[in-house]
């Protein structure tokens, strides 16, 4: 099989056994350039507003995810907060700004410097990247709190979930879409 450019909607099929090789994605570079504005919006709400709200008795709880990073580095749970911090704010953060500094010049048609080693650091954080791990624990953790304590969800576990749904988003176009809107070099 050789890779070729899908029209939005079509779907590669292999010739010997029927199974799905990639499929069209439906949004252009601007639709995928908002989703991308809209996920580094929803990035810097998850991480500066309360995740949980957790009331025991007479005390009260409020924390952000990276303060409670900044917790667990405290109680020597050093492992947990690197690994957390790598996955669920560097990876994104990397992933999000990565994906902003290529699509803004495509959509004017121009490619970004260094467009090529860009893709390949894009690559490999996107295997980095584990929100959807992150929120699904999250959740897990509220419903286990609030068998103990008042749990409620703050903005910033919303923020977590819509984070987790656009990053799905535009994972979904992968990264052919990209080479497919560059302009060829000369």
């Amino acid at each position: 099989h050789a890779w070729q450019a899908l029209a939005p909607g079509a779907v590669a099929r292999c010739m010997r056994c029927d199974a799905v090789l990639d499929r069209g994605h439906r949004l252009d570079a601007q639709g995928l350039l908002a989703l991308t504005l809209a996920a580094a919006v929803v990035f810097i709400i998850a991480n500066m507003a309360d995740l949980i709200d957790i009331r025991l008795g007479s005390a009260r709880q409020n924390t952000t995810f990276p303060q409670a990073i900044a917790h667990a580095w405290g109680q020597g749970d050093v492992l947990i907060a690197v690994l957390a911090t790598l996955t669920a704010l560097v990876a994104p953060a990397v992933f999000i700004g990565l994906r902003l500094y290529l699509l803004a010049p495509l959509v004017v048609g121009r490619s970004a410097p260094g467009f090529a080693g860009c893709l390949r650091v894009l690559h490999v954080m996107s295997q980095w990247n584990t929100l959807e791990v992150l929120t699904v624990a999250a959740l897990l953790a509220l419903v286990r709190i609030a068998a103990l304590a008042d749990a409620t969800p703050q903005a910033g576990l919303f923020a977590l979930g819509a984070l987790t749904l656009l990053m799905a988003g535009i994972e979904s176009a992968g990264l052919h879409h990209l080479w497919r809107h560059a302009p060829q070099w000369p």
